[in-house]
Formats: structure tokens, sequence, C-alpha cells
């Protein structure tokens, strides 16, 4: 095949191959809200050039937004555009959580901008990114445009905009029709693009993968140790089911999700059952316990001896350190105690796990047939660090280690340019064996790799495709997946490959349905467009630390000014008379039991003439670790004692709605404007002056200063003229003409008013 590269005024010269598949799905996405599903290393990048190109020629003055889950794959997106379109490198910026706030506002103005999600969510909201003539938005790694996270509220904002163009970028989107097509409800995609290794216009530029699966039998020492976890399992299980909990859940197989929601249910009982407290709480304790054992058991399973140890290890230490009744009843029990005297006796042998050897003997396999890179997958760090020792223990083998950048213990994570030096070193040849955890699954550029082999198998379709995608992109490759007989490891490969094809059936089925119903508008559309709130005057200041709550996000749809502050007291400030207070149900539990709660309400009440104390949730619920007995005292103290209504909400656009009502009134009605006032007393004379003249509206801090410096006082502040005033860097003829009228009118009492 003759190699010719794309021609386009805004695609550098011989910087894009021209392949037929990418061109003609871009020429689509520019037709209508589009979700391209290519696997890993066929281009979607390319896609998205070829798609940002074409929108900045259509529209000179026009803006693009490409979004990407992470840092590192933010840059590494901005470096590989700076590469591929032919746009001045100034014009292009990438903006991340350490971009400084007040430096963003102009930088949005950039022709191309990249940036991350939740950065793109939080200057929505306090208004310093607007939508207007954005003319494209990219959403890398859109599967993850589900539940609470940046991308489904960040799709909807853009959707109303005039000339919106909506570009979602995945390989794998989902493992069910559901989950596709909640990803494109929250994107407002109306066609999906969707290729394989197999399409035929994408055959001729792919290599070919063959995917090997080793199955490998464990020794009896192994089943021998499983055997004391998996009875500690079905003792604690079968005392749930006596309850009427986990009911439908044999005992062998029970998950950690079945005893979370076995634990919920416990609680709500506690209202309603003749079952003693001391009986419930004995149950829970014991399911709570069953999460260490389920783990002990997969990584006896997955990873070997070594992995469960350092588990075991680790949950001594916290036993030690932070008595856990749960815990220490997993601990004690004799069958467990058998199983971990097994585990001192392999240790002490050198056992270890069979896949140890099967990799060592396909590590040399590979280079023997000439393969120049490997990668090797695995769930845990602690077996990433073994099988580093393992591989560059091999002749001929010079192997380094791909994981994420917290440290665990003794365990250091590697920075983001540690990362980036690793994975070009690998690239260079320096390193033929990258080992890798999760974070080599999803969006890093890493090199094209001869062979892929799983230690170990996740029950996600969206990460096995991920894993397998890292080789077979341009020439052979090879995909070697390990599996214990009989264990989690088998189990969870056939939930994925399961999963996969479930998700290739859907997304059939919906490109088909989206090509024939795309030129037909949707009812929420017109919807939406009718239902747009009406801008106002109206200004909330939110604690940041709130910043990615639901309740905010609701909140900014309604098109008022939103403030992010750190804030002393409250989490919402709607006048300078009224502050709220939000909890949900669980946070007001926990917030009483360690006496937040309390301490919060007195802070706010000292600072705030109406405080108001807001609960979301469903109240039916039985709140996390509390009696409904105290919970119901410790609102009735707040009542009282603190003379602060509490007020219930449903959910977070319930929460909001009112938030914005009780501003709007306190702010349009009364002309009372938001103000930050902390119940510190200032330590000096100097703060105390600033705090006052603080007090005066739309005077923050800096401004006080500012009047102090040149009035030196703050009598001469409060008698200055208007004129005067207005001289004052920051202060206008509105803001002078207000100050002026807050000295100057007569005081009148509520009552009379």
């Amino acid at each position: 095949m003759t190699e010719s590269f794309v021609e386009h005024p805004i695609i550098r010269e011989k910087a894009v191959e021209r392949r037929s598949y990418q061109e003609r799905i871009a020429g689509q996405c520019l037709k209508v809200n589009t979700l391209v599903c290519l696997p890993t290393g066929l281009g979607k990048t390319v896609v998205a050039a070829l798609v940002v190109a074409e929108r900045l020629k259509l529209f000179p003055n026009g803006r693009v937004i490409i979004m990407a889950p992470t840092r590192p794959l933010t840059l590494q997106h901005y470096k590989t555009f700076i590469k591929l379109l032919a746009v001045d490198s100034d014009d292009m910026v990438a903006i991340t959580g350490v971009t400084p706030p007040a430096q963003r506002v102009d930088l949005w103005n950039k022709r191309v901008v990249f940036s991350t999600p939740q950065v793109v969510m939080n200057d929505l909201i306090t208004k310093r990114l607007q939508l207007r003539d954005v003319v494209l938005l990219v959403f890398d790694e859109a599967h993850r445009a589900v539940g609470d996270y940046a991308y489904a509220f960040i799709g909807p904002q853009y959707a109303r905009e005039p000339n919106s163009l909506i570009l979602g970028l995945t390989a794998s989107p989902g493992s069910t029709r559901e989950a596709i097509e909640e990803v494109c409800r929250n994107l407002h995609i109306r066609q999906v693009e969707a290729r394989t290794i197999s399409s035929p216009d994408v055959k001729p530029y792919v290599g070919g993968l063959e995917v090997i699966w080793k199955s490998i039998v464990l020794p009896q020492i192994f089943h021998d140790t499983r055997h004391g976890f998996q009875e500690f399992l079905r003792e604690q299980v079968r005392a749930a089911q006596k309850l009427g909990t986990l009911t439908q859940i044999v005992p062998d197989r029970v998950k950690i999700r079945d005893i979370l929601e076995a634990r919920q249910s416990i609680r709500q009982l506690r209202t309603s059952t003749a079952v003693s407290k001391e009986e419930l709480r004995a149950v829970s304790s014991g399911l709570y316990s069953c999460i260490h054992a389920i783990k002990a058991i997969e990584l006896l399973e997955t990873q070997g001896f070594s992995s469960l140890n350092k588990h075991i290890e680790s949950l001594k230490t916290k036993m030690n350190t932070r008595p856990s009744s749960a815990l220490r009843k997993m601990m004690d029990h004799e069958q467990v105690q058998r199983s971990l005297l097994l585990v001192n006796a392999a240790m002490k042998e050198g056992i270890d796990h069979p896949k140890i050897g099967e990799l060592t003997k396909e590590l040399k396999e590979a280079l023997e047939k000439g393969a120049r890179r490997i990668m090797v997958f695995t769930n845990y760090r602690s077996t990433a660090a073994k099988l580093l020792e393992t591989a560059n223990s091999l002749p001929g083998i010079s192997a380094v280690r791909l994981v994420g950048q917290l440290t665990k213990g003794e365990d250091k994570g590697l920075s983001q340019k540690e990362q980036a030096t690793a994975l070009e070193q690998f690239k260079q040849g320096i390193y033929n064996v990258l080992v890798a955890t999760q974070i080599g699954e999803e969006g890093l550029d890493i090199a094209e790799c001869d062979e892929v082999i799983f230690y170990d198998n996740v029950p996600s379709a969206i990460r096995f495709i991920q894993r397998r995608g890292r080789t077979g992109r341009k020439g052979p490759g090879k995909a070697t997946i390990l599996m214990a007989v009989g264990t989690r490891d088998e189990a969870y490969h056939w939930i994925a490959r399961r999963k996969e094809r479930t998700m290739m059936d859907a997304l059939r089925n919906i490109e088909i349905t989206s090509k024939t119903a795309r030129e037909q508008p949707r009812l929420e559309e017109f919807k939406e467009e009718k239902e747009q709130p009406q801008k106002t005057d109206v200004t909330i200041i939110v604690d940041s630390r709130e910043g990615s709550s639901p309740t905010v996000k609701e909140l900014s749809k309604l098109n008022l000014s939103i403030r992010m502050e750190s804030l002393m007291a409250a989490d919402f400030i709607l006048s300078d008379r009224v502050a709220v207070e939000r909890k949900t149900v669980d946070d007001l539990a926990s917030s009483v039991m360690d006496g937040r709660l309390f301490d919060q309400l007195a802070t706010m009440r000292n600072s705030y003439q109406l405080s108001i104390l807001l609960v979301e949730g469903d109240k039916d619920v039985s709140a996390r670790g509390i009696s409904p007995e105290s919970l119901a005292g410790a609102v009735a103290s707040v009542l009282v004692d603190y003379q602060i209504p509490v007020v219930s909400t449903k959910n977070p656009e319930q929460t909001a709605l009112l938030l914005y009502s009780i501003a709007r009134r306190e702010q349009i009605k009364e002309r009372r404007e938001p103000r930050v006032r902390a119940e510190r007393k200032p330590a000096s004379v100097e703060e105390l002056q600033e705090f006052i003249v603080a007090g005066l509206p739309h005077i923050d801090a800096v401004r006080s200063r500012d009047l102090l410096k040149r009035f030196e006082t703050v009598e001469n502040v409060f008698t200055a003229s208007k004129e005067k005033l207005s001289e004052v860097e920051g202060i206008g003829q509105k803001i002078s003409e207000r100050i002026r009228e807050i000295l100057t009118t007569k005081y009148r009492e509520e009552d009379e008013k």
C-alpha cells in the first residue's frame, strides 16, 4: 500500500498518514454529535485532529476544547496536536488543576485548549469559562460520561450552544446497551461510529492479533489455604441469611458488592425487626470482616503467597494501631488460623504462584522469537514489584515498572515525570519489558508491543480491551492470558469476554439505530431550549470543598453566579445574613458521632443572623452507624438549643432550587448581598480595621486594605464622599453610591418594615 498523507490547510504537511476509515469516520463526525469507538492504536486521536482542523477552517473565530480524564493524558494530547495541527503554538494551551484560577480566564480564549474535565466543570460553574464560541468539544475516554463524573455535567451545558458539536472518543464505551445509552444520553450523542480490527475498512492497516489462553493448575497447598477463608465466609453469610439477607447468594460466590448491600439492609432492619440490636451488630460486623476474607482469597488465587502474606501483615498492623472487632473476628477464627499457618509454611519453603514460572517461560520464548517490546499487566503494585524482579533476573531482559503516583507504605509511586521517562525509554528500547498496573491500560501513549501478557484478569470488558489493544496495531501481535484453573482468575476472564460480546452486539444495534434516527430531532432537545432559566443577578458563595458536589452542578444550571471561596462557616452563603450548612443523611450521622456538627453550627450561628441546616436525602433511610433515636436527639438539639431551623430536601435538584429561591428573595427583594463573615476575632487592630471595612457592600479583603491605605482610618473611610471613594482602584461609581447609601440610611428594626 502506497503511503500518502492528508492534505488540509490546518493539518501540518506529512503529519497524518491517510487512512480511508479515519477520513470516513471524521466526515460523519462533522455532521452530528458522534461517539467514535475504535480499539487502542487505530487512531482515535487522528480522527479528532481531522475533525478539529475542519471545524477551525469552517469557524475561523471559533475555539475548540479537548478534554482528557488525567493531567498526563491532557499534556500528551497537547504535545501530539502541536505536531499535527498547523496552528500557532501560542494559540494552543493545556489547562489543568495546577493552573491558577485567575490565570485560566484568559487562557480559555486560546484557539485550541486541552484540559481535564474537572477544571472545565469548575470554571463553567464559576462562569470563568463561556462556551458560546466553542465550535467543538472533544471528550476523550468518553465511556466515563456516566453518574456524577464531570463529563455528564459538561455535555448538556455545551449542547445548548448554537454552534455546538460534540465528539466522544473511546476504545470501549460500556459493557451493556444501557451503559452505552447512558453515555450517549449524557453527551447528547446522535450517532455512533464503531470499528474493530476485523472491520473491512480497518483490516488493511492492522497486523493481526493472536490470543492464547494458558491454564495453570494450582498445587494442593493453595486449595488448603483457601479452605480456611472460605469456611469463615460461609459461616458469616449463613448468619446473614438467617436475617433474610443474601438469600439468593451461594456462600462460596459472595462478592464485596453483595456484602455492602447486605450491611445496608441490616441497618434498615434496626427499626423494623424484633431481632436485638446486639445480634444485628454482630452479623453486620461479621459481614464487614468478609471483605478482608474475599480479598485474601483473590490474592491467593491470582497473585500468590507473597502478595497474600503482605496483605495479612498489613491487617495485623491495622489491628495493632486501630483495633477492630470485625477484623479480629476473622483473624482469630479457627479455620483462618490454620490458613495463616499454611501461608507461613509456604513463605518459608519459597512457594509462590506457578504463574510466575509460566511468565518466565513466556518471556524467554518471546525474546527467542524476536520480540522487541513486551508488556506485562497485573492488578497489584506488590505483584508488579515481584514480577519486575523476576524479569530482570532473566538474561537478555531489561524491565521497568509503570505504576501510579500514590506511595503505598514502602512501595513508592512514580511521579508523572518518572512515568514519562519510563515510557520513553521503553519506546527507545532501553527497556524491553514494561510491567504495568492499571495506569498502563487507559490513554497513555505506549509504544507498540510485540506481545502483552495478562498475569491476572479483570471482570471488565473495557479494561480487557484496553490491555489487549497494546499489541497488534501495526504488525502481528500476541496476547497471552494466564489463568489459574477454578479460580477468580478464570471467572474474571470469561466475564470480561462475555461483556465484550454483549458490548459489541449493543454497539452494532445502537449504531444502526442512530443512523436511521439521527435526522429526527428529539423531544428533550426542544424541552431543554424551552426550560432555560432566565438569568438573574443572584450570586451564591459556595465553599470550595463543595465545588464538585451534585448540588453545585444543579445550581449552575440555574444560570446564577457562583463564587467559590474557602469558608470557615457554612457551605453556602445566600446573603449577608443567611448561611446554609448542607449535610447528606450519612454525613449528618457521621458529623453527629464525631462532634463536627455542633462545632460547625456554632461557628455559623455566631457569624450569620439566619443559619439553616439543610439535610439532603431520603430521611426514611437509616443513617450509617447511628440509631434513629440518637439522630432525632441531635436534630432536636439543633432546633431547640441552637435555634437553627432544619430543612429537608430529597435530592440535589431540590436543594439547588431551595438555595436559589432563598438567595433570590434576599438579594433581589431585600437587597442583601452575600457576604463572607467569619466568627474568628481579628488578632490585631489592623485586622479588626480591615474586618470592619470589609463589612461594607462589595468590599473584600483586598479593597478593604486599599481603602484604609487611602483614608488611613476607619472613620475617614466611613465619612468619605462617594467622589473620594470612587478614586480608589476597584471602587467605581455604583459601589461608592451603595456604600454611602448603607452608611447614611436610617436604621429601622425588622418589625417596623
